[in-house]
């Protein structure tokens, strides 16, 4: 054992802090001796006495005694419980609940042209213009009285958008399409005008500081990750003191603080209509780990053909904080202006070909409509073999319509006949 250790051991037991199962054999001479022979001492003012009572006839008393005292100062301070620090903890809150909590980091992701900055921005519209979220929750500091909640009215927050992409033109034509209070929005750009965002850079940090120092804003929207760095997204290394950076922002300002990061490049193992996972995130675990709320947005293919406009899904896929609340579809509609509108609602179904049964029944049924009588079924079974659904198929097929195709008369009963009875 090192003998920077077994002088601790000799100070945890003058101080009443002997780890379980540390016993004196396990040490070499002199800390042997004098682990045996010292006493627990509750004032400090007595450690003195007790260690040099304890070195009674040892060489280099004076040394021992000095030692041990110089370790004490790492045993000595108590280590506080979690409920001694309970009462300091502040509760968790959400600028969205469920989705974005306050004083952290949170991270959206998704692939190429799905529409993060588009949904980021309709967010940071909420914000402003307190309007309910997409799941109708309300910020929890929106409604001080619940009575009052249908007439009151509530002043906006300001939102912060650093753009290190410098497209500020598509933030504005968005902004303006959609009605937003553009004076509650507030872009931070590259200082020069073909500069980059560098927030690893005290003068890129020290701006966003003044900023939120000044505007105080409710959400500060990063988009993105790769465009705020010019260090890499591979290492812990390269990405630890930039999200360290912004943690402490959203911390020390009590905001939510939403960055945008991309996926992993996908090829035909990973298409682009699959789920997006925590998993698919481009670059080190580390992103991932020190977020405490992940948001996806995934393109779905609710029909035959992939459609990059059809619906979305958005969802949680990490959260250290609650129940994962429900995912949402989220669906972009063209009304003809710069930009689509946004409407939330029920996840989009992803499309897959029917079964050979399913596609059976369905013959079957728009063959009963479109004839408008009855049919014995061996006429079924015959018009069946010319499209390819063999008898027991049918049969089957038939037993899944149940209640939408009924039997004129009994099943055994030889001018029985199928009919549409839905």
């Amino acid at each position: 054992m090192l003998e920077w250790l077994q002088m601790q051991a000799v100070a945890q037991k003058l101080t009443n802090r002997v780890p379980g199962g540390l016993r004196a054999r396990d040490l070499d001479e002199p800390w042997r001796t004098l682990f045996r022979r010292v006493e627990p001492a509750e004032d400090p003012a007595m450690f003195g006495r007790a260690l040099w009572k304890a070195t009674v006839g040892l060489e280099d008393r004076n040394a021992l005694v000095d030692a041990v005292l110089e370790v004490l100062p790492s045993i000595l301070p108590t280590i506080p419980s979690l409920d001694k620090m309970a009462a300091d903890l502040p509760p968790i809150e959400w600028v969205w609940p469920g989705w974005l909590p306050r004083g952290m980091l949170s991270l959206l992701g998704a692939a190429p042209g799905a529409g993060k900055s588009l949904v980021a921005l309709d967010l940071a519209r909420r914000v402003i213009h307190r309007e309910p979220f997409p799941d109708s929750a309300r910020r929890a500091d929106a409604l001080e009285d619940a009575s009052r909640a249908e007439t009151a009215t509530f002043p906006g927050g300001n939102v912060v958008f650093v753009d290190a992409e410098a497209v500020p033109q598509i933030q504005n034509e968005r902004a303006s399409a959609w009605g937003m209070d553009r004076s509650k929005l507030y872009l931070m750009l590259p200082k020069d005008q073909y500069g980059l965002i560098d927030f690893n850079d005290t003068a890129d940090q020290d701006r966003l500081l003044e900023m939120v120092f000044e505007l105080q804003p409710h959400l500060l929207v990063v988009d993105s990750l790769s465009s705020i760095t010019l260090k890499g997204e591979n290492n812990v290394e390269d990405v630890r003191a930039v999200l360290s950076f912004l943690s402490a922002v959203a911390r020390e300002f009590d905001l939510a603080l939403l960055l945008i990061h991309h996926l992993r490049k996908r090829g035909k193992a990973l298409p682009m209509m699959d789920l997006v996972t925590a998993d698919d995130f481009r670059g080190s675990s580390h992103i991932i780990a020190m977020a405490r709320s992940v948001l996806a947005l995934s393109i779905i293919q609710d029909g035959p053909e992939p459609d990059r406009n059809g619906p979305r899904r958005l969802e949680v896929v990490k959260t250290n904080l609650c129940r994962y609340p429900p995912a949402l579809g989220v669906r972009f509609e063209d009304n003809g202006q710069a930009a689509p509108e946004i409407r939330y609602g029920e996840v989009p179904k992803p499309h897959r070909e029917p079964t050979k049964a399913e596609a059976c029944a369905n013959w079957l049924l728009e063959l009963l409509q479109e004839v408008g009588e009855p049919m014995q079924p061996k006429e079924v079974i015959e018009l069946g073999k010319e499209v390819g659904f063999k008898q027991a198929t049918i049969y089957r097929a038939r037993k899944e319509l149940e209640g939408t195709v009924g039997n004129t008369a009994g099943k055994k009963v030889r001018r029985n006949s199928w009919e549409h009875v839905g």
